[in-house]
């Protein structure tokens, strides 16, 4: 076996993680075949194949893929190591890589975002918008806004804000169908449901005094996306269980109609969450302050008005 370079374990960690030489090879601004010689030597060094190669496509072999999830944690240890020491600095730099769903992208996180960078100019931001739940060590994210019951224990969550949910319809929607009185009588409307919904996307869970209703619903529209069934809402299609927070704007304005006011609507939690096996440097610690404030600041956006 020969000699085995660090350098090379990391580089084979980027060709995975990138799916193709030719996109490591741009991200470093070096050649296609040094980044497959660097490869070609490694193998070499441990004496065993780790890639196989095709005109479509990269995969594992079995060695590559132990060696891949062993180097990809020494990875992020170094980079823990130089988080920690950058963060000893008065001159913030790096890269946070962020996910975040739609919704809170249009709402708020982009303004967050903009701002932040604005009072650190050297910190480069890296913001894929998603509504999937991402794999945050797989995908090679720092940090991701997500809501609801957090069941991976391989992440530590920041609470930012609680979040109200609403069942809302045009006004137009309301003067054709009628205005449902009662939770019951949802099955004769139009429901216009959301993929992701934790209790399935027929079910809408309500509560009035402590009780629970799970109201089986359907309807001709169904979305992996809020935005898009806000806007279907808005067009009258039919009603909607959506954040408060996606249609503040609209309820204020009246294009939208809040109804079952004196039903309990679910409440989930918003979350700053980043792998537990990588302690924040400063530049995280800062950008999760910063969401937190401006998440508290607009909280009325959130939490729906109660009645008296």
């Amino acid at each position: 076996m020969g000699k085995v370079k660090a350098d090379d374990i990391f580089l084979f960690v980027q060709v995975v993680e990138a799916g193709s030489f030719a996109k490591v090879a741009q991200q470093l601004e070096i050649t296609n075949s040094v980044v497959s010689k660097r490869i070609g030597r490694l193998e070499s060094a441990l004496n065993m194949q780790l890639l196989y190669r095709t005109t479509r496509k990269l995969s594992l072999t079995d060695g590559g893929r132990t060696l891949y999830e062993k180097a990809k944690l020494a990875k992020v240890a170094l980079q823990d190591a130089q988080d920690a020491v950058t963060g000893y600095s008065d001159n913030l730099s790096g890269t946070i890589r962020l996910s975040v769903p739609s919704v809170s992208a249009s709402v708020l996180i982009n303004q967050a975002l903009a701002e932040f960078t604005q009072q650190y100019p050297d910190i480069n931001i890296d913001l894929v918008v998603a509504d999937h739940f991402v794999d945050m060590l797989e995908e090679g994210f720092d940090l991701a806004i997500r809501t609801g019951e957090l069941a991976d224990s391989s992440l530590i969550a920041r609470r930012l804000v609680d979040s109200d949910w609403v069942l809302v319809a045009s006004p137009e929607y309301l003067r054709h169908n009628g205005v449902p009185q009662h939770s019951r009588q949802l099955q004769y409307h139009n429901c216009l449901t959301y993929k992701y919904e934790s209790s399935g996307a027929d079910t809408w869970r309500l509560a009035v005094n402590g009780i629970d209703y799970y109201e089986r619903v359907s309807g001709n529209f169904q979305a992996n996306n809020l935005l898009s069934l806000k806007t279907a809402v808005l067009s009258g299609v039919g009603i909607a269980y959506l954040p408060k927070v996606a249609v503040h704007e609209e309820l204020n304005a009246q294009s939208l109609v809040e109804l079952l006011p004196d039903y309990e609507t679910k409440q989930v939690g918003i979350f700053a969450v980043y792998p537990n096996m990588r302690q924040p440097d400063q530049k995280l610690k800062l950008l999760i302050e910063h969401l937190r404030d401006m998440y508290q600041q607009h909280q009325h956006w959130f939490i729906r008005q109660k009645k008296s």
